[in-house]
């Protein structure tokens, strides 16, 4: 799997750059190097799996900063923060915001392995996850509108006669709707797709509109 990543190594120490490099390289990882945030963020791809070692304190953009801005654009890079000075208040922001860790300079090599190892995989399951999530999406999109207030139907646990009665349908037709349903979303049962809605964090609610009369919403 280590051929499928890049290491991108964030640190306005030429030398730091590196020192780093050459140890993952010996690693088998591919890095790429970067003597500021600025040039990181406008030239690096953000949206592959991969791991962003980043120093804390940097002019313009500090690692904070980077780290900030990787979340604000749903990247599924991880973070490893590396650092001379690290104050407790910093530390915990890094860590809740998502970090793998935090190493203080002058770390151990092997740390700095482990730490790059975790947050590949943390960064693989991002991907996958936002991979799935896209699908789902894709797949929503394909419905009509008319799909989609069956769907919904569908998602409360109604049965046809329900739904064809509150849509003003008819039977047929319901039926019709909810197989053409399931077949663009790739499921087999009502239960099934709920779970896949589920899976990829897009929740579904029912709202109660006028008069009493259940408006269901999928918040995607």
């Amino acid at each position: 799997m280590i051929d499928s990543y890049t290491i991108y190594v964030v640190d306005d120490d030429e030398a730091v750059l590196l020192s780093v490099q050459a140890m993952l390289n010996q690693h088998g990882y591919s890095c790429r190097c970067y003597l500021t945030a600025e040039e990181f963020l406008r030239d690096a791809p953000r949206d592959q799996p991969g791991c962003v070692i980043t120093d804390l304190q940097m002019p313009e953009i500090s690692g904070v900063e980077l780290q900030k801005q990787l979340l604000a654009d749903e990247s599924p890079l991880s973070v490893v923060v590396v650092t001379g000075v690290a104050d407790v208040p910093t530390t915990v922001a890094l860590m809740e915001r998502g970090a793998v860790t935090l190493l203080e300079k002058p770390y151990n090599h092997d740390d700095l392995v482990h730490a790059v190892e975790r947050g590949l995989e943390v960064s693989r399951l991002r991907w996958l996850e936002k991979q799935n999530r896209q699908t789902v999406v894709d797949r929503l999109a394909t419905l009509s509108e008319d799909e989609r207030r069956v769907m919904e139907c569908m998602l409360t646990g109604q049965p046809n006669k329900a739904v064809a009665h509150r849509l003003e349908l008819s039977m047929r037709t319901v039926d019709r709707r909810r197989q053409a349903v399931l077949e663009k979303m790739a499921v087999r049962t009502a239960p099934e797709l709920a779970l896949l809605l589920g899976s990829a964090g897009i929740s579904f609610a029912v709202a109660e509109g006028p008069a009493g009369v259940g408006s269901n919403t999928i918040s995607q």
